[in-house]
């Protein structure tokens, strides 16, 4: 069984997930509409790139879409040892990314971190090695990346994952911000 499960996610207008539980533990963010969320006999909304959910393994959650439009997030699920959360919902808060040095928005949960960050034209992340493995994803543009010397494009849909030590570096080669979501986990 893999480590981890990650997924970009389309929710239909009006359209309910039932509440159900697994043995991972699961966060996730929505980028574009709404979403109420049940975790805990809790009902939660979620604002778009502000918040991220948090339920634990075993934990019964749902969900539903309120909005007659589609809901756009993602998910990622995760066996993990950390101990039960208090909190089911948390709130990125503006912060300075580590590697980039660049302004972001970041929160810290027991077992993962998100950061969010807006990537300047012609700017170039510079190479480096992270301690955690790292998923990352943009919303717009293209982003040149190279991992383990091997440089692709980043497009909005696709994924890049790398596991904990390995040598990855980026560029905006557009003429336009780009935004990308790092989760470090």
């Amino acid at each position: 069984m893999p480590r981890h499960h990650f997924q970009l996610y389309v929710i239909a207008p009006n359209a309910k997930l039932e509440s159900h539980q697994h043995p991972e533990s699961q966060i996730g963010m929505v980028f574009s509409g709404e979403l109420k969320l049940y975790i805990k006999d809790l009902i939660k909304s979620l604002r778009p790139l502000q918040d991220v959910y948090l339920a634990d393994g075993n934990i019964p959650h749902g969900a539903f879409n309120p909005l007659s439009e589609p809901m756009i997030g993602f998910d990622l699920k995760r066996i993990t040892s950390a101990l039960p959360s208090e909190d089911v919902l948390l709130t990125l808060s503006n912060n300075q990314d580590k590697i980039t040095h660049l302004p972001c928005q970041s929160v810290k949960g027991s077992w993962f971190e998100i950061v969010m960050m807006k990537i300047p034209s012609g700017y170039s992340i510079p190479p480096h090695q992270g301690e955690q493995e790292e998923i990352g994803f943009i919303l717009n543009e293209k982003l040149e990346i190279s991992i383990e010397n091997e440089e692709q494009f980043l497009e909005y849909g696709q994924i890049y994952y790398t596991p904990s030590k390995v040598l990855k570096k980026g560029y905006n080669s557009s003429n336009q911000d780009i935004n990308l979501i790092k989760i470090l986990i």
